[in-house]
This record gives structure tokens, C-alpha cells and sequence, in this order.
């Protein structure tokens, strides 16, 4: 409510608080103790925000990547290029990490083309 920084440190901070009532009906120490967990159950609120963001994006990464009908052979060169405007593909910030989570995607894709190969033969054995 004072736009405290969860990053920040006690004496940076004082001039916002220190006219509020509630600080004056503290003792010294409990003000310090009182800023100190703010400032940790802040950060930590943060955090858990930041991760939930990357995990969103990194969903709406793999749809995109679904969308895309990608099958084994695909390249992260020709995906790139087709898909690079879309915020999804933009929305994953290092380029690096983009091509990581194409390449994990792939693995799976591949695997399943396998085993479907693997049905498709045993099918025609019985058939």
C-alpha cells in the first residue's frame, strides 16, 4: 500500500512508513521485525508470480508447438522462421530457451512415431 520494495532495505524504505499510524504504535524493534517479514513474504510472493508467468508462457509455448503439427524431421530454423512473429514464440524471452523447449517437444514427437510405427507393424504381423 506505501509501494514498499520487496528488494529493498530498511533504511531505503523508512521515509515512506514512517508517518504512517500504524508505525507509531510499534516499539523499534517490532517495526524492524514487522519490515523484515513484509519484505520476506513479499519477495517470496514475487517469486512464486515470476514462476507462475514463465510456466503460463511456456505452456502457451507447447501449444503453439502443437498447433504447428510438427513430426520428427521438423527444424527449429524452419519453426522459427514460420512461427517467430507469433507472441507466444516471443513471449519466451532467450532464443536459447526457445530452441531448448523445441528440442524436448521433438523428443516426444519422435517417440511417439516410433511406438505408432511399432503398432502399425505388430498390426500388420497379426493382420
Amino acid at each position: 500500500e506505501k509501494e514498499v520494495s520487496a528488494f529493498s532495505t530498511w533504511e531505503k524504505e523508512l521515509h515512506k512508513i514512517v508517518f504512517d499510524p500504524r508505525y507509531l504504535l510499534l516499539t523499534s524493534k517490532e517495526r524492524k521485525q514487522v519490515f523484515d517479514k513484509y519484505v520476506k513474504e513479499r519477495a517470496e510472493e514475487e517469486r512464486r508470480e515470476k514462476r507462475n508467468k514463465l510456466k503460463e508462457r511456456k505452456d502457451e509455448y507447447r501449444r503453439l508447438m502443437e498447433e504447428a503439427s510438427l513430426h520428427g524431421k521438423s527444424s527449429f530454423g524452419d519453426f522459427a522462421q514460420k512461427y517467430g512473429k507469433d507472441d507466444r514464440f516471443k513471449n519466451i524471452e532467450k532464443m536459447r530457451e526457445r530452441e531448448s523447449l523445441f528440442n524436448e517437444f521433438l523428443l516426444e514427437v519422435r517417440k511417439r512415431e516410433k511406438e505408432e510405427k511399432n503398432l502399425r507393424r505388430e498390426q500388420r504381423f497379426k493382420g
